[in-house]
């Protein structure tokens, strides 16, 4: 598989993963030493190997995505691919009944060996703690999005 080609099949590893919680589905896309890094001043996080990062990422899906009664993801813009690179800036429109939307922004980088995420970096905006600490106040909802 091409770069793009395996972005893609663990994004929808990924989704399916999120509808019924087997993270040993998205293992084998990380190689033994992949790391996974979240640039967030709010919820930061720095994990290395397979499962640190499924334990990582089904802690914050916990705290956060599944707080919610829906989500929707798009990608904004094409993945930007060069070799075995790939960015692709995406949003994720949160909705829960009573409460506003929260739309989170940001955009994800990874680098791929052998057919395997080495590296994987979710990137979030300055603003992103500043929208989502209003976005609390105004909804009332305490949410983690942490990883550790």
């Amino acid at each position: 598989m091409d770069t793009l080609q395996t972005f893609m099949a663990y994004a929808a590893a990924f989704e399916q993963t999120y509808v019924d919680d087997d993270w040993s589905r998205i293992e084998p896309f990380f190689a033994p030493d992949a790391v996974y890094e979240v640039k967030s001043e709010a919820f930061g996080a720095r994990l290395v190997g397979p499962q640190a990062i499924c334990a990582g990422m089904r802690k914050s899906v916990d705290g956060f995505d599944r707080r919610f009664d829906a989500r929707d993801v798009q990608p904004v813009g094409a993945p930007e691919v060069a070799g075995d690179a790939l960015a692709l800036s995406w949003q994720v429109t949160y909705r829960k009944a009573g409460v506003p939307d929260f739309v989170l922004r940001g955009r994800s980088e990874l680098r791929v060996r052998d057919g395997r995420i080495v590296l994987l970096r979710d990137i979030y905006p300055p603003a992103t703690e500043r929208e989502l600490a209003e976005w609390r106040r105004r909804s009332g909802m305490d949410v983690d999005a942490s990883y550790t």
